[in-house]
């Protein structure tokens, strides 16, 4: 009998052992990966200084930057966990990012997701903001620079041991976009502004709709461990009950034609309800362009 609990201690110790190192190469690795440096070439684009550039670039803020960055894009904590760490989005105005960052350096950021030090963005959304516009990323610049400067400074990223763990298992999806993203790939083009699918398809892509409601748009789940389902937006599920004109509306309202209120923490209704009128009839229009799916399942 002690013999084989001696060699159950034993295997049991072993066991720990490379648990314990498995768990030190897991946290190290994502430390590597949040260190590495990326030499990307950011594309030279016109930063237009009209109003009327200037005020569409705003827009295009307010949808895609103030859920993270905040209204007046200072910044905020946005993740601050105990025994994860914090993270926080910096703060963009001339007080922070933008005292320093040239044309060259937004672009960077925006569609490749590195830093101006060629660091990895941390949950920068590269991925969809890297099927912008010339355009349209020359709008967004043209805006950041009007900014008042806000004197609003925050800590680097402190990422503890389990979250590196965690996120070297990919707990937390395609939180570092640099990896990922085809850096030489070209920019891309937008569409015709009009309320029609074609234009929809591309606003859907920029605005990172598929994080939270799946590659088919049928149903997902935002890595977040907090967010509940996203829904099937997709014809097969309730969006065509709504019509385009109840889809505007819950955009600009948070309420359901239904009467049910969304959650703004996780479906950034408020900043989507920027979109104007035909921006959002066309992303409806693309939505019902899509194959009628069922719900999909999301296992845990």
């Amino acid at each position: 009998m002690k013999k084989i609990l001696k060699w159950t201690g034993g295997i049991l110790g072993i066991l720990l052992f490379f648990a314990v190192g498995t768990a030190f190469y897991l946290s190290n690795t994502a430390q590597n990966r949040l260190a590495k440096k990326y030499e990307v070439q950011p594309k030279s684009i016109q930063i237009p200084s009209d109003s009327a550039s200037i005020e569409a670039g705003q827009k295009w803020v307010s949808v895609l930057c103030t859920n993270c960055h905040g209204e007046n894009l200072a910044g905020t904590k946005f993740f601050d966990s105990p025994d994860l760490g914090t993270i926080s989005a910096p703060n963009l105005t001339p007080g922070g990012a933008g005292k320093n960052y040239t044309d060259l350096d937004w672009d960077r950021a925006l569609r490749h997701g590195v830093a101006k030090d060629n660091r990895p963005l941390l949950i920068m959304p590269s991925k969809d903001f890297q099927y912008m516009s010339d355009e349209h990323v020359g709008q967004i610049i043209s805006y950041l620079k009007t900014l008042r400067p806000v004197e609003q400074s925050w800590e680097p990223p402190k990422t503890k041991f389990l979250c590196n763990v965690l996120f070297q298992v990919g707990a937390f999806g395609d939180a570092l976009n640099a990896e990922t993203i085809d850096h030489a790939k070209p920019a891309h083009y937008a569409p015709q502004r009009a309320a029609t699918a074609e234009y929809g398809k591309y606003l859907v892509k920029v605005s990172g709709c598929r994080t939270c409601h799946g590659p088919q748009l049928n149903g997902g789940k935002d890595p977040n461990p907090e967010a509940p389902m996203g829904p099937n937006l997709s014809p097969g599920g309730s969006l065509p009950s709504w019509g385009a004109e109840g889809f505007v509306k819950t955009m600009r309202t948070g309420v359901t034609p239904l009467g049910k209120e969304i959650n703004g923490k996780f479906m950034p209704w408020k900043e989507i309800g920027h979109y104007d009128e035909d921006q959002l009839k066309a992303i409806y229009a693309y939505l019902m362009a899509q194959p009628s799916l069922a719900t999909a399942e999301i296992k845990n």
